[in-house]
């Protein structure tokens, strides 16, 4: 039989046991709640920064890239006239002279999402006035 100075002693050690468990407990889900919220503004800035706008398109070439993927996910350019396609990108601007042909609107995006050592382009080439073929590419 536990005398009653080995039941205190037993009973403090189970206060000190319960106090560490609550305490671990307590940390792991403050750490996940810290976990979470930055998943969720990772998550936030990655849609902002990846969604496309007329906006953003014309006012940021450099990171048209970015953009491009949801922009073909939102519109579906074959098919569109050319003044559709003015008004959703602006006017053609293949400043550079990459890819040109007859009948087709180049599209600078920037550097590529791979290494960024080439230049992403979006081509949109048309038949009769309309959106016939469109395409991202690289040089």
């Amino acid at each position: 039989m536990m005398d009653e100075k080995e039941m205190r002693k037993a009973k403090r050690v189970n206060y000190i046991a319960f106090g560490i468990a609550i305490v671990v407990v307590l940390g792991i889900i403050m750490a996940s709640t810290n976990a979470i919220s930055a998943y969720d503004r990772f998550c936030t800035a990655y849609v902002q920064n990846h969604t496309f706008s007329t906006s953003k398109w014309l006012n940021d070439p450099e990171n048209r890239a970015a953009i491009v993927d949801d922009l073909l996910k939102k519109h579906e350019l074959v098919g569109m006239t050319e003044e559709e396609v003015v008004a959703l990108l602006g006017k053609n601007n293949n400043d550079r002279g990459c890819f040109n042909a007859d009948d087709r609107y180049v599209y600078y995006m920037g550097p590529d999402r791979a290494f960024g050592l080439d230049c992403e382009w979006l081509i949109l080439d048309f038949t009769d006035g309309i959106v016939s073929n469109s395409f991202t590419t690289t040089d």
